[in-house]
């Protein structure tokens, strides 16, 4: 069974791109795979996110390289959260997403890097999704005060602020 979303083709067993660590750390996990553009990719469950991303980083993707997310307003679940792992041994990179529903947190990755620290304040800053777990769920470039996430679609093209000259 192939699953669409936008352009990108979700297929139930991981393709022949990917690599195998990946494949053999993500065995026991429901999982779709995609590859896009030469990347390959892995949606996971949200509730599996924290023990397949450690079973990767046992796998050898020990370096985490990157964590975002993307706002899709009009889906159920709202977001797709990403982190981008790579293996220094092999130099694969493996594209980790799962899906959140507004208001829904997600488990931290900060125990496994503290990496994820900042990069997990900046997704939570922009886009409101927050992390169980993190040591410091704040924002980091706005002020505590202010209101909304800016990174998301329905964000107010002219923000919530008003200056004057």
């Amino acid at each position: 069974m192939t699953l669409s979303v936008s352009s990108i083709q979700y297929l139930d067993g991981p393709p022949d791109e990917a690599p195998e660590a990946a494949k053999a750390a993500l065995a026991a996990f429901e999982s779709k795979w995609s590859v896009h553009r030469g990347d390959v990719a892995v949606l996971l469950p949200k509730d599996a996110w924290h023990d397949a991303v450690r079973a990767l980083k046992e796998a050898g993707f020990g370096s985490f390289v990157d964590h975002s997310a993307v706002d899709y307003p009009g889906r159920e679940p709202r977001f797709t959260v990403v982190a981008i792992l790579l293996n220094m041994d092999t130099q694969d990179r493996l594209i980790v997403k799962t899906r959140v529903a507004d208001g829904e947190p997600l488990a931290s990755l900060t125990p496994l890097w503290t990496a994820a620290d900042w990069a997990e304040r900046e997704t939570y800053d922009m886009f409101g999704v927050a992390f169980d777990g993190h040591p410091d769920m704040t924002r980091i470039y706005l002020p505590q005060s202010f209101e909304g996430w800016p990174l998301r679609r329905d964000f107010p093209l002219q923000g919530h602020l008003r200056f004057r000259d």
